[in-house]
């Protein structure tokens, strides 16, 4: 048996199917499927092409490869880099709004000069940037290299977090609920001498920070098991297509999130100046739309 015939069987009897089942999705008999198994025939490089896309495997690891021991290889390797990936970008994140949750406590106390608070805020902020931008480009570069994963991500494992998600979506729309409450009746709250009510906004932020990591770390925990949409956004015909919205959508957040931080840093209008973000959301909905639609 040659190396691919051994590495089709494996895919196929990995996949449930049988030789007739197989056969049937690449329109062709029951006895050639069994050929190249056996080795004594070669598939044509269009039906190694369907193979490729049907078992989400390389040509090379299909041809040239051990694909049970490449499978294994890749598992750990993927499992370990959506880990550190989902954990980093995360932390980014939380350090951002954190920032901005530093900068309103300290402020509330009103002790702190202003140079300070804009310091240390800069600060956590540039260090969460940097954060972003380097899992950014480590992700990148991990999708260069292995534009193609198998799933291998078993059904009990899929169903164990189904289990566990909607209790965590939950649990961060709950947070978010609790602290808007404080954050708009930040002005009833009693406060000790010499603060004043920003100290609340500050705390409303922190109830954000935590609700926000949620749903980062959860959504990135889940996308990690859609191994066919993974697949489709690394291949470059897909890559084309959506690096414009990517663009666009990007800019738009970005003008978000600077209007958000002039509203609520120079103005104090951090009651209202959350709105930019459901308005940004929207503006990259109806961008996709039409860009799409162009296609």
């Amino acid at each position: 048996m040659s190396l691919f015939g051994e590495n089709l069987q494996y895919y196929r009897r990995r996949s449930n199917l049988t030789q007739e089942q197989l056969a049937e999705q690449l329109e062709v008999s029951r006895q050639t499927v069994s050929k190249w198994e056996a080795g004594t025939s070669y598939a044509e490089m269009e039906k190694l092409l369907q193979l490729c896309d049907l078992f989400s495997c390389s040509l090379d690891t299909l041809l040239r490869k051990d694909a049970s021991a490449v499978e294994v290889e890749d598992s750990q390797q993927h499992r370990e880099h959506m880990r550190e990936f989902r954990k980093w970008i995360t932390c980014g994140t939380a350090m951002l709004i954190f920032a901005v949750a530093f900068y309103e406590i300290l402020a509330g106390f009103g002790r702190v000069d202003d140079a300070v608070l804009n310091t240390l805020f800069m600060m956590i902020a540039i260090v969460a940037i940097l954060i972003l931008v380097v899992q950014g480009m480590k992700d990148s570069d991990y999708r260069k290299k292995h534009a193609v994963i198998q799933d291998f991500y078993t059904p009990d494992e899929k169903e164990a977090f189904d289990r566990r998600y909607p209790a965590k979506i939950a649990t961060g729309i709950g947070l978010i609920l609790i602290g808007s409450l404080i954050g708009m009746n930040g002005e009833s709250f009693p406060l000790p001498q010499h603060m004043n009510e920003e100290f609340y906004y500050g705390i409303f932020l922190l109830f954000v920070m935590a609700s926000v990591s949620i749903f980062t770390y959860t959504g990135l925990w889940k996308q990690e098991y859609n191994v066919e949409a993974y697949n489709k956004e690394n291949n470059p015909k897909t890559n084309q297509e959506n690096s414009l919205v990517a663009v666009w959508c990007g800019c738009i957040m970005l003008a978000a999130t600077i209007l958000f931080l002039i509203a609520g840093l120079m103005f104090r209008l951090w009651e209202i100046c959350w709105i930019v973000y459901p308005i940004g959301a929207l503006l990259c909905g109806m961008v996709t739309l039409i860009l799409n639609r162009q296609k």
